[in-house]
Parts: C-alpha cells; sequence; structure tokens
C-alpha cells in the first residue's frame, strides 16, 4: 500500500513538471512526443526512483528532460525554463508538507499532501510564466545573457538538490524550516543577480535601439535627398519645359503637345512623381526606422522594375514590438517580394498598407505577385527550406523564431492567383518598443 502511494505521488509529480515545462516552453505537443517522453524520460526514472535509488531517478530524470525539450525547441530559453520548473517543484514541495503540518489530515494517505503540492505548484509556474515573459521579450537574441540566466539557474537548482542531500540527517520539523529558508534566502539573492543583468541588458537594447534607428534615419534621409535632387532638376528645366510648350500651343498644335508632354516630359518626370506620391503615402507612418526601411526597399524595387503601392490611411505612431525586431521582419518580408518579382516576367508589384483595424490592433498587409502558385505556406516558415535553392530559407525561420517572443503579434499567410500576401496584426500590449 506504501509503495503504491509513493508511486502515486511520484507519477502526479511527474506528470506536473512535464506540464509545467510543455506550458513554459510552448512547444506543441502530440501523442506520440508524449509518449515518448514518457517512455524515454517519466518511466525509467520512477523504476530508478522505487529500485535503485532518489538521487539516481532525480539526476536521469533531470539529465533526459534538458535533452529532450532542447531537442524539441533547440533554444537556450528552453533550459532555462526547465531549470525554473524544477526549482519551483522543490519550494512547492517543501511548502506543502509545512503547510500539512498546520492542517488536520483530513484527505488520506498522501493525498492531502498532493493536492497542496499540485494547487502551490500550478500557480507558481502560471505567475512565472507571465512575469517572465516580458523579461525575455527584452533579452530579445542576446546569447550572453540567456547563457548567463543558464548558469544562474542551474547553480541555484543544483544548489537546492545538494541542500536537500545535506539535511537527511535533521529531523524533519527542522529540515523543512532549514530548507525553506535556505531555498528562498538563495532564491532572493539570485533575483537580485538577474535585477542588475536585466538593467544591462536593458541598457544594452536601449544601445541597439538607437543605432539602429540612427542607421534607418540615415537611409531615410538618402532618399529624401534623391527626392529633392529630382525636384530640383526639375525645377531646373522647367523654364525650358514651358518656352517648349508655348511653341506647340502658340501654332496650336495640340497633337504635338499631347506627344511631346507624354514623351519628352511625363516619362522623364514619372520617377519623381512617384516617389513624391509614395513620401506622402508614408507620411502617416510616424516610426522613423520603419519610414526609412520601406522607403529604401521601395527605392530598391523601383531600380528592378517593381511597381509599389503603400496605404498608410491612419496615423501609426507606434507598435506594441521592438522597433529592430518589426524592422527585421519587415525587411525579410520584402526583400522577398522584390526577390519574388525579378523572377516574375509579368506583372511585377508590391503592395503595402499601414492601417488600425476596428478592434484596436495594427495590421501590415505586404502582398507581392509570383509566378509560382505551388509554395507549401506549411513549409515555408521551417528552417532551411526555401524555393530559391541551398543554402537559402533562413529568413522565414528567422520571423517565427522572433514572433515566438510575441505573443501579441499573429501572422497570416496566403498564396491566392499569383498574389502572396502577409498579414502581420499587432495588439496592444504593454511590451517594449
Amino acid at each position: 500500500m506504501k509503495v503504491m502511494q509513493l508511486l502515486i505521488a511520484g507519477l502526479v509529480e511527474l506528470i506536473g513538471i512535464f506540464w509545467a515545462i510543455s506550458y513554459t516552453t510552448q512547444i506543441k505537443l502530440s501523442i506520440k512526443r508524449i509518449l515518448f517522453y514518457i517512455l524515454l524520460s517519466m518511466g525509467p526514472a520512477i523504476v530508478l526512483l522505487q529500485f535503485v535509488g532518489q538521487w539516481q531517478g532525480i539526476i536521469y530524470l533531470i539529465i533526459s528532460s534538458f535533452t529532450y525539450f532542447y531537442w524539441l525547441s533547440k533554444s537556450f530559453l528552453t533550459l532555462i525554463h526547465i531549470c525554473f520548473v524544477l526549482i519551483f517543484g522543490v519550494i512547492t514541495d517543501n511548502l506543502s508538507q509545512y503547510v500539512m503540518t498546520a492542517l488536520p489530515n483530513i484527505l488520506p494517505g498522501n493525498l492531502e499532501h498532493l493536492c497542496i503540492f499540485t494547487l502551490l505548484f500550478v500557480v507558481s509556474i502560471i505567475i512565472y510564466q507571465h512575469s517572465t515573459r516580458k523579461i525575455y521579450n527584452l533579452i530579445g537574441e542576446i546569447k550572453v545573457a540567456y547563457m548567463l540566466i543558464l548558469f544562474i539557474a542551474l547553480v541555484t537548482m543544483g544548489t537546492f538538490y545538494i541542500n536537500l542531500y545535506l539535511t537527511d540527517y535533521l529531523s524533519k520539523q527542522n529540515l523543512l524550516k532549514f530548507n525553506i529558508i535556505t531555498q528562498i534566502t538563495y532564491f532572493a539573492i539570485m533575483l537580485f543577480v538577474l535585477y542588475f543583468t536585466i538593467v544591462t541588458i536593458k541598457k544594452e537594447n536601449h544601445y541597439r535601439n538607437v543605432e539602429f534607428e540612427t542607421a534607418q534615419y540615415t537611409e531615410y534621409m538618402h532618399s529624401l535627398e534623391l527626392i529633392n535632387n529630382d525636384m530640383q532638376k526639375f525645377r531646373h528645366d522647367h523654364a525650358n519645359i514651358l518656352v517648349t510648350m508655348q511653341g506647340y500651343i502658340e501654332i496650336e498644335d495640340f497633337d504635338g503637345l499631347k506627344t511631346y508632354f507624354k514623351k519628352h516630359i511625363f516619362s522623364a518626370e514619372e520617377d519623381t512623381i512617384k516617389r513624391n506620391m509614395r513620401l506622402a503615402n508614408l507620411a502617416n507612418l510616424k516610426i522613423t526606422g520603419i519610414k526609412g526601411l520601406i522607403l529604401t526597399k521601395t527605392l530598391q524595387a523601383e531600380k528592378e522594375g517593381i511597381s509599389v503601392h503603400i496605404e498608410i490611411p491612419d496615423e501609426i505612431e507606434e507598435l506594441s514590438m521592438n522597433v529592430i525586431d518589426i524592422s527585421r521582419i519587415l525587411g525579410i518580408f520584402l526583400d522577398n517580394a522584390i526577390e519574388a518579382n525579378i523572377e516574375n516576367n509579368e506583372n511585377k508589384e508590391i503592395d503595402i498598407a499601414i492601417f488600425h483595424s476596428m478592434s484596436g490592433s495594427t495590421l501590415i498587409i505586404i502582398e507581392n505577385t509570383i509566378s509560382d502558385n505551388s509554395i507549401m505556406i506549411n513549409q515555408i516558415f521551417d528552417e532551411g527550406y526555401s524555393t530559391k535553392g541551398k543554402n537559402r530559407g533562413t529568413g522565414l525561420s528567422t520571423v517565427k523564431s522572433i514572433l515566438k517572443n510575441y505573443p501579441n503579434v499573429m501572422l497570416n499567410t496566403d498564396v491566392n492567383n499569383g498574389v502572396f500576401t502577409q498579414i502581420i496584426e499587432v495588439t496592444k500590449s504593454e511590451g517594449i518598443r
């Protein structure tokens, strides 16, 4: 009976750990993946716990969980989540035992302990997930920061479990008090260190944002300079144009005037007119970095003979995304759109629209014509997949990895009648810009 209760308790705790890891890592689960985890991690861990030794089972569970979930996600952040899950498991287990000493025995066996543990553990994991999401968004892709946090989390987790081993000779009551005090103190120190780490990362992100926006602003000013040069050229030729037109008017050669206008004036100044129209369309976009990116990519498309249409009917002052991340995404989408149109021998068009929806979110739509309608939408965001040959296909997988950090951003992709469409919906959030 006692062995059965221990097995049930161990199974409940392992299921709780599995849920917590999958919840924090946001890894999509399937029956196949769950069965693999049970066979490769949970099952052997329970056998080791019961027939070999407690620490052998715990060590195997930790190593197998790290290996399995890292294999699924290929992310340092997953390892950090697992560390915190195991840390919270130790803390809530001790807290639940201490709480039981102050409560009457209502439920038989270990059922009361399992109920209290499950409640505390689930609440702590949910709080952790919601409270740290902004922190990890802030870190972005700074690998050094993830490695530092992982190191701190590993040391903390190791200290917790070693602490449990070294205090086996204390009485039960003193052991619980000692563990709780030690673990909470160490955890507080770790949070203190993390705070300074986050402050440092925040400063670094600020400098990166300033550097990026400065570069984008420089590109934007260069584009304005091109437009200004065209305008100066137009003013310089203005007098000669009027004199020539006057000659046609005086002899009432309106057909000749019409031909002259289309051939020598409109065609020559068409680029200037288009650029001025684009600049006017971008007036409502108040985010300089994104404005500079779109204008630069538009001029790049123009050199390739691609027609670009921009619509921004609403004032766009901010987006609930890091400006570098959204610029990287838009840059990838626009580069892909330009490449797709270069290969297209017929209609070469790119349409860009940015506006507020009725629900208050911001929609960014990028459409481009393509020559291949057989694009596999369910594969294009996978690492290495490309329709352009080998050693390509990293752009859209990068987009996928960026969007993992933004639960407030949705991406819809569609291919229909020779048009490839990317729709980004950004809902309001307290995330950084």
